[in-house]
């Protein structure tokens, strides 16, 4: 069963890369991450629990989205130009943007710690960062801690920092120092470091990479774009090792574990990331009553449904720890756990078709040289790659970035040129 899983998933991915013509499409890498997950799955995590009938809804979803990433080519005015391209390629405030999210982020750390009773003094040891690491913890999981208003618009300002650090990277990468295109990522080390959350950095990670790809995509106006050469394959290997170390550590200070001969413990415990969220998904279909009512929305747009208190959000967003197989236990469903819940089979199904033809749309504006399209593709791209975890969407902090960066494309352009030539677009 395994192997045909991986077969099929195979194929998935081939037929989005043949549809829809560019290994970049938003779609297209949907399908690829999940041919990586189902293909690691099978190898490094066979003991976990697998559902032939949630894998089902997972290649359903994949092909929806497909199929509404088509409809855009196939309704959409098709002509391409052969004529200029007009790029707005410069763009200001950079070295106000990046380091103001340095106290942006200071914000959000100061407004976290002192919500339990902490000062920055006590992050000024190895030993005090231990300590506000367990506490934090332990308020994360059993007393629902809610991160304070000023500390989720300091994260808000950090993520819209680090897509304007990624896009100007793959604009100009010598015009500012190098140091100056990360900076916006050491804020959320720092939080991830207090709070004992990965997500704090893999979400900053998520907006830096999308936005320089959407970047990239919009100089270059060519589906058949090189994006992944020997130094970007390198790069690409040090920031995987970056932060599966940083997932190790991390679990450490959140357990409290001061024994390195635990190693294998936290290295077991640690596969339900990676590995987990088929099976979480699996038992979930396996148990869910699909005549339950929908719930509307909440949990792919949680933060909103949170922040206008129409439902308060709660840690983790999943309550509901499941034995994914050999006692691991997990909370991650993916995000079609959600679009279910919410829409229902048919309306989650409709919800996947519309983010493809999105995905499309922006795609082809971003060929086009319409850089102000930028932000929704940068949405589409994080709403994909997040999809084995927990819905994009749901951080109101995320939703906020992509605002201001779309206001960023549109009003912080400084000139503009026209880029001659014959270069074709095709999608």
């Amino acid at each position: 069963m395994a192997l045909i899983a991986v077969l099929v998933q195979c194929a998935v991915w081939y037929l989005a890369r043949k549809i829809l013509r560019s290994a970049y499409h938003p779609v297209v890498v949907l399908c690829q991450l999940w041919l990586v997950i189902v293909l690691s799955t099978t190898v490094f995590a066979p003991d976990f629990y697998f559902s032939p009938m949630a894998f089902l809804i997972i290649l359903i979803m994949q092909m929806s989205a497909m199929l509404g990433g088509a409809s855009y080519y196939m309704f959409a005015d098709s002509a391409s130009a052969r004529n200029a391209r007009t790029v707005n390629c410069d763009y200001g405030y950079f070295r106000l943007i990046v380091y103001g999210s340095l106290v942006f982020g200071a914000i959000a750390i100061y407004t976290t710690l002192r919500a339990e009773g902490f000062g920055i003094s006590s992050i000024l040891s190895v030993r005090g960062i231990l300590q506000v690491a367990r506490t934090m913890s332990i308020a994360r999981y059993e007393a629902q801690f809610k991160i304070p208003l000023a500390a989720r618009i300091g994260q808000m300002f950090v993520f819209f920092a680090s897509a304007v650090a990624g896009f100007n990277f793959a604009l100009n990468k010598e015009r500012y120092k190098k140091f100056e295109y990360f900076l916006p990522i050491v804020p959320s080390l720092l939080i991830a470091v207090i709070m004992t959350t990965r997500a704090a950095v893999l979400f900053n990670l998520t907006f830096w990479a999308c936005a320089n790809m959407s970047c990239s995509l919009l100089l270059s106006g060519r589906v058949d774009l090189k994006l992944i050469t020997r130094r970007a394959a390198l790069t690409l290997s040090g920031g995987i090792l970056f932060i599966a170390v940083m997932f190790i550590v991390l679990q450490f200070v959140r357990g409290g574990i001061t024994d390195p001969g635990r190693l294998e413990e936290v290295l077991m415990h640690l596969r339900e990331w990676p590995f987990g969220s088929i099976a979480g998904f699996s038992i979930w279909v396996d148990r869910h009553s699909f005549a339950a009512s929908a719930t509307g929305g909440y949990y792919t747009f949680a933060g909103i449904f949170d922040q206008f208190r129409i439902n308060a959000r709660k840690s983790g967003l999943y309550t509901d720890y499941v034995n994914i197989g050999s006692e691991s236990w997990s909370n991650i469903y993916t995000v079609y756990r959600g679009l279910v819940s919410d829409f229902t089979v048919i309306g989650a199904v409709a919800f996947m078709a519309i983010i493809g033809l999105l995905g499309s749309f922006a795609l082809k504006k971003c060929l086009q040289g319409k850089a102000h399209f930028a932000g929704l593709l940068i949405a589409i791209y994080g709403f994909c790659l997040w999809s084995p975890i927990v819905s994009f969407f749901g951080y109101t902090a995320h939703l906020g970035a992509f605002v201001l960066f779309g206001l960023y494309l549109r009003f912080a352009r400084r000139r503009t040129r026209s880029v001659h030539g014959g270069t074709r677009v095709v999608a």
